[in-house]
């Protein structure tokens, strides 16, 4: 993601900040296809954690509502987590079947867990909701004014 050094934080943001998420729903939508590995599952988690976290850099911008839509990431971030842990813990027993099928299918359930926790991310055109969120943040949000550049009131003293 390249800044454009002639603008500020604010426009950079509203300016790539809807990319990146139009990049990831991308991304998020080729994982939810039941064809994919466990290990390009591990991929999308941590495309996951890059596009959570280069968000929550963004919180002074963006403000608490931010933290309501980087929650809904962290469901899916954390099914994808649980999937690679029994993932890994899958290749680390084998040799034991009965164990190994156990976590076989724990790990089915995560990665069902994750399609479920995916199609309620991106149901009833939340993309295009994201998008826009992204883009106004620099006209949501101006910055407060100081006092000594508010029109002065006189207040009168009523004893006077």
């Amino acid at each position: 993601m390249k800044w454009r050094l002639s603008h500020n934080a604010i426009e950079n943001a509203g300016a790539k900040l809807p990319k990146l998420a139009e990049k990831y729903f991308r991304a998020g939508r080729k994982a939810a296809d039941k064809k994919n590995t466990p290990k390009q599952l591990h991929r999308f988690r941590i495309q996951t954690k890059r596009f959570r976290y280069s968000l929550e850099l963004f919180g002074p911008i963006y403000g608490p509502t931010l933290e309501r839509r980087i929650a809904s990431l962290r469901g899916i971030q954390d099914a994808l987590g649980k999937v690679s842990d029994y993932q890994t813990i899958q290749e680390m027993i084998g040799g034991d079947k009965k164990l190994e099928a156990e976590v076989h299918r724990a790990r089915d359930r995560k990665i069902k867990e994750f399609r479920e926790e995916w199609k309620k991310f991106d149901s009833n055109g939340q993309l295009q909701r994201w998008k826009a969120y992204l883009t106004r943040t620099h006209s949501a949000r101006k910055p407060a004014t100081s006092t000594a550049s508010r029109p002065n009131k006189a207040v009168q003293d009523p004893g006077s």
